[in-house]
């Protein structure tokens, strides 16, 4: 009796611990990134003809366990009064076309958050990106993308990245 409630117990040690990692990580995909984005502007004060202004994302981590993300790209387009309101090509969903952007004054490169690294479970981190836009302007179109490595769920071994993004119109206060 004791032999067989030895192998009961040992065959128990493995299993339950089988399961609820099965459980976790394949069924309710813990492991799996589980962000929320939230962007803001505030449009802080105007000198020198320009709009001073703060770009603010909070990202939550609403899985179980830490993620890592990099890449935190922030895009700022701006309108003036005397721009077009158009239709945007095929590639972005025939979005708003707003051909003005702050990276033009770096020559086109591209603007990162400079402290992305990772979020633990269940925190939210606040990024701020601070830059301005002409005074003139009427509205502020704010895009974000943060690339999030993992591994693929049924194949461990291989990683892929997923991008998250988000964006938001903002009307420029008069």
């Amino acid at each position: 009796m004791i032999d067989i409630l030895k192998a009961a117990a040992s065959v128990l040690v493995v299993v339950v611990p089988a399961g609820w990692i099965l459980w976790l990580f394949l069924i309710r995909r813990e492991a799996e990134p589980g962000a929320e984005l939230d962007l803001d502007v505030d449009f802080v004060g105007k000198q020198d003809g320009k709009w001073l202004i703060e770009v603010v994302a909070k990202i939550t981590n609403r899985a179980g366990v830490r993620h890592w993300y990099h890449q935190f790209r922030v895009v700022v387009r701006y309108i003036l009064p005397e721009d077009d309101v158009t239709d945007g090509v095929e590639r972005l969903n025939y979005q708003l076309y707003c051909k003005r952007s702050i990276d033009s004054r770096i020559d086109g490169r591209q603007r990162y958050f400079s402290n992305a690294s990772y979020i633990d479970p269940r925190l939210t981190f606040r990024h701020s990106y601070v830059t301005f836009v002409p005074a003139e302007a009427t509205f502020v179109w704010v895009q974000l993308k943060l690339v999030f490595p993992r591994r693929n769920g049924w194949q461990p071994w291989k990683k892929v990245e997923e991008v998250k993004n988000s964006q938001r119109l903002f009307k420029v206060p008069a």
